[in-house]
């Protein structure tokens, strides 16, 4: 059966590898080997090879019989675009991810051709890619130095899980549509992992870096400016029925030298690339480029202004700056602490790999975000204070961070693996207020407002954005008294 022209298939339970399994697999694609030696009039396709380069080699023996004449292949390219979907369900099915690829195969297919969404790879798997590309631009012509740099593009782990993002196109993803979704994916042995989204994996996940190596959430749209990070972090490369094939052998690539130490089959990853094209949202310097206007989100206009003030009116830095205050987690750890960091581990690879290639426009100037970051964090610190200063009221305080979500319980839930650096930054931006205020009063004041609102019995999502402040400013300086 061929994973990418029947659609009829069985589909199997995901089990452990045993021994057993394994050799009933390859005996499987010894056997399929009779049926994918398809003998042509130059070049013969030999699909249970381990390496793509070598599934069409030139026939020895020009001799046929007049049952091959069908299969005929003139020409290099011909046979390997008949070969190549032979080829990757072999390899899937050695490498034990066929039965998984199939039933992403075939859910994704439904989506496509029965409710018209559009489908793409998202995360971290396409900086991965966006940096393969640069190398396949570089040394596609020179396979000693694309080895070369490729081995070094192994180190940064870019290539971890792949996510499949889908498209409703503005069909509201309401209870009634959710359970109809339900319905498709069980049909393939997916199901629902989230309760907040739509989110499918297989029941038993094939696991990668802890993480399930496939899973797709299912949204209406593509976020706003003001809900995305960063170009870099919100790239995507479009899904479809055809190029489904080369990222399930990719992911096997990837996987099988990540678990098992198999050698990355490059004459496949090359391929791959060539046909790859990744999107890329409006950008410069590694900041979006806010079309028509600047996305303000859920941000009151004083911290608009504020803000704006702030950047003197560059809109790069203005919508920059709205996207991580309006969820303070990117704030104040993941541009500081992953992006960034991420971003200088590209730029490092790119200067000592990549000698023609020039610094992507896609890339921060991170020294210049890090200062950016800095000084707005102490600008806003010294902002709260004056504004209490001036008022003797909290609640204005409250009143202008409305629509930035400090309360957000992910910085909770995470707070032992945030480091210290992220802790500082927290302190600079309440410090000065409680100092203003006085550490004394300030807790009795949070423990009155904490009383008055029952925020004890409330989840954080039945509360408001100001409650949730202050509830943070409680687990802040009553829980782990860091203020």
């Amino acid at each position: 059966m061929n994973l990418l022209n029947n659609s009829n298939i069985i589909i199997e339970e995901n089990t452990e590898n045993t021994e057993n399994t394994e050799n009933t697999e390859n005996q499987k694609a010894e056997k399929m080997n009779i049926t994918f030696n398809l003998i042509g009039g130059e070049y013969m396709c030999e699909a249970n090879k381990n390496n793509y380069s070598q599934i069409c080699p030139i026939l020895p023996d020009k001799s046929k019989s007049l049952k091959d004449e069908k299969n005929i292949f003139k020409t290099k390219a011909e046979c390997e675009n008949e070969c190549e979907k032979k080829f990757i369900t072999v390899q899937l099915k050695k490498s034990h991810l066929y039965n998984e690829s199939v039933q992403f195969y075939l859910f994704i297919k439904d989506l496509i051709q029965k409710e018209n969404m559009k489908i793409y790879i998202k995360g971290g798997n396409v900086i991965g890619l966006v940096v393969l590309k640069l190398i396949y631009d570089e040394y596609a012509n020179d396979d000693i130095k694309f080895e070369r740099a490729f081995k070094k593009f192994l180190s940064l782990e870019l290539i971890k899980d792949w996510d499949f993002t889908a498209y409703t196109d503005g069909v509201d993803t309401d209870e009634k549509y959710r359970a109809k979704l339900d319905k498709m994916a069980a049909k393939y042995k997916l199901v629902p992992r989230a309760k907040t989204f739509i989110l499918y994996q297989t029941r038993v996940p094939i696991l990668v870096y802890d993480k399930a190596l496939f899973e797709i959430a299912i949204i209406p749209a593509d976020t706003p400016y003001s809900k995305m990070e960063i170009p870099l972090t919100t790239m995507k490369v479009e899904v479809t029925e055809h190029n489904l094939k080369y990222i399930f052998i990719m992911a096997k690539n990837f996987y099988s030298y990540k678990t098992k130490g198999i050698p990355i089959d490059l004459s496949i990853v090359k391929k791959v690339i060539s046909r790859t094209h990744i999107k890329i949202h409006s950008h410069k310097k590694g900041m979006y480029d806010p079309k028509p206007k600047i996305d303000v989100g859920d941000i009151n206009n004083d911290l608009v202004d504020f803000i704006t003030k702030f950047t003197g009116g560059d809109k790069y830095s203005t919508q920059f700056l709205i996207t991580q205050l309006e969820d303070p987690y990117r704030l104040i750890y993941r541009m500081p602490e992953k992006n960034i960091v991420k971003t200088k581990q590209i730029e490092n690879f790119i200067s000592q790999n990549l000698p023609k290639t020039s610094k992507p426009d896609w890339l921060l100037d991170t020294d210049k975000t890090t200062n950016l970051l800095n000084k707005f964090i102490d600008k806003l610190g010294m902002e709260l204070k004056k504004i209490y200063s001036q008022t003797q009221l909290f609640d204005s305080v409250l009143d202008f961070l409305e629509g930035a979500n400090f309360g957000k319980p992910q910085i909770q839930i995470e707070w032992e693996e945030i480091g210290l650096e992220a802790k500082n930054k927290i302190k600079r931006i309440f410090t000065p207020l409680i100092q203003q205020i006085g550490k004394s009063e300030f807790k009795k004041m949070i423990g009155s407002l904490i009383e008055k609102y029952q925020l004890n019995k409330l989840k954080p999502n039945k509360m408001t954005n100001s409650q949730r402040i202050i509830k943070f400013l409680d687990f802040l300086i009553n829980e782990k008294n860091i203020l």
